[in-house]
């Protein structure tokens, strides 16, 4: 079988992104037997359309271990089963003393992922944002792994290139993410970027433009002397010019004048189709005083909070997100101040006047206000957020909660292509759902920096169960259980941890994945063993 044969050859999908994959011309899996010759098939690739000798092959296979004697005629028997695999048997040649597999032009995945980043930059040069961000989704939805899985030899340049690659699509991703106006999503992608490797100047410095684009001035230089620590830390050198540049640009910048807002209604638009909450609503329907709402990140608390506005009858309402400085003249009615961080940024803010309802949004739950009313928003029940969507994947993994849910279904409405089994297995792919995520999971960051570290560490480990009790939270963090239950006191506080039950702790699904993601980005290989 040796050279080209006289037909054309059939089509097919090799996939080394992650464990070797093939397809045949209708798209099916092909079945190349696994193990040895899958081995044999894998190197191959990584030396498509050149031949490769029997030796470099024998050593592939047999890395590590003894070289039987029988070697050459078990490589033969491998090609051979290889070749009853494929639709095309002479896709793998031989000559005396090697073998090769021709690949036709996109044909392999990883060539595929090389052209796309190409088309990418040039989308990105030409202002086609959307059409590149499009194309990195599926430039990255090529990756299932480790690329040339399985090869313990001679793939070490061709991973770091594939790695590499893969970086900075995710880099792409955020720049076409910016440049269509999503900068939380940028941040997302940046975040986990950064947090992999703390020494890419440039992804640092895409991270100091997202935050500085959505008035995070001093989230963007935290991000600058975060960059600046790791690299004297591991390099000994000082940043780049571009950073330090951008770094001296936004501490040059004015920071934002007071907003005084005017005294007529200035609440955002209700959200479309809000379901549940019905026993919170008719708890609060004729509230007076100060009520605090807390909740997880996602769990509606503003949503709930303007339907509670609706119907309360007040002409005279107010709306006040406190991360933006603020300057509030006296005010009656109903007041409601958002993402607060503490009872002393709500004191000041108070309306003189024993009728008016103030409701006091936060992730966390707040003490030392004097309140009439509290409410802590928990996940929807089963057929509250079955009105939202039908897809049991979605409501699986989102398990109610309302943000998670309503995310993937607009994802699900952007891209009519999609299935709902397309969907679906990305859902169950624990690095796709993250990436669908987040959106969504970003927010949690804000309260994971807040953690101290011992705290930190306990969380990213919790993500490991699915629930637990104060000595099984003690194995996980390496401490007693008078040291974890203050841990577990302050996470939940933070309503990152619920008590389903007296002295059972979960967390939901959301939770966990954000807790996993940071997990797998932190520890070592070792410690995730453990």
């Amino acid at each position: 079988m040796n050279g080209h044969s006289a037909h054309s050859p059939a089509r097919l999908s090799f996939r080394v992104l992650g464990p070797l994959e093939v397809d045949g011309p209708d798209g099916s899996p092909l079945d190349v037997c696994g193990g040895k010759p899958a081995t044999v098939l894998t190197l191959l690739l990584l030396h498509r359309n050149a031949w490769v000798s029997t030796e470099q092959l024998i050593d592939a296979v047999w890395a590590g271990r003894d070289i039987p004697a029988s070697a050459q005629n078990n490589l033969k028997t491998y090609v051979w089963q290889l070749r009853r695999a494929l639709p095309d048997d002479e896709r793998i040649e031989s000559r005396p003393g090697a073998y090769r597999v021709r690949v036709l032009p996109g044909e392999l995945d990883a060539d595929v992922a090389s052209g796309l980043r190409d088309e990418i930059r040039d989308l990105l040069a030409g202002g086609a944002a959307a059409e590149a961000a499009a194309a990195v989704e599926r430039a990255l939805g090529l990756w299932r792994g480790c690329p040339y899985d399985g090869l313990t030899v001679d793939a070490t340049s061709a991973v770091d290139r594939l790695t590499e690659l893969h970086r900075s699509l995710r880099e792409d991703l955020a720049d076409a993410q910016l440049a269509l106006g999503r900068p939380a999503e940028a941040i997302a992608v940046l975040r986990n970027l950064t947090d992999e490797e703390p020494l890419r100047e440039l992804a640092w410095a895409r991270l100091m433009t997202a935050y500085r684009k959505t008035g995070r001035r001093h989230d963007a230089l935290a991000a600058y002397q975060r960059a600046r620590t790791a690299l004297v830390r591991d390099l000994g050198i000082e940043p780049g010019a571009e950073l330090t540049a951008l770094h001296q640009q936004i501490l040059s910048e004015e920071a934002p004048r007071p907003v005084v807002l005017p005294l007529t209604s200035n609440l955002p638009p209700r959200v479309p189709g809000f379901v549940g909450r019905t026993v919170e609503l008719r708890t609060l329907h004729s509230a007076r005083g100060v009520v605090t709402i807390d909740g997880m990140p996602g769990i509606g608390k503003t949503a709930f909070a303007l339907e509670v506005a609706a119907a309360s009858g007040y002409e005279t309402q107010s709306y006040l997100d406190l991360r933006t400085p603020i300057s509030l003249p006296p005010a009656t009615g109903l007041v409601i101040l958002d993402n607060v961080e503490n009872a002393d940024q709500v004191r000041r803010l108070l309306p003189n006047d024993p009728d008016a309802v103030v409701l006091v949004i936060s992730r966390h739950r707040l003490t030392g206000l004097d309140r009439t009313g509290a409410v802590t928003l928990d996940v929807l029940a089963a057929e509250e957020a079955e009105q939202l969507t039908d897809i049991d994947q979605i409501l699986r993994w989102c398990a109610g909660h309302p943000g998670a849910i309503r995310h993937l279904v607009e994802r699900m409405r952007n891209r009519q292509p999609w299935t709902v089994a397309r969907m679906a297995a990305r859902l169950d792919d624990p690095a796709a759902r993250y990436r669908a995520l987040a959106e969504v999971l970003a927010p949690f960051d804000a309260a994971y920096d807040v953690l101290p570290v011992p705290v930190q560490r306990f969380y990213r480990r919790i993500a490991t169960t699915p629930q637990f009790d104060l000595r099984r939270a003690g194995r996980l963090a390496g401490v007693g259980p008078e040291e974890v239950e203050p841990m577990v006191d302050l996470l939940m506080d933070l309503n990152l941890v619920a008590e389903p039950a007296p002295g059972r702790f979960v967390l939901l699904p959301v939770v966990r994945d954000h807790a996993h993601r940071l997990l797998l980005a932190t520890e070592t290989k070792a410690e995730l063993v453990a």
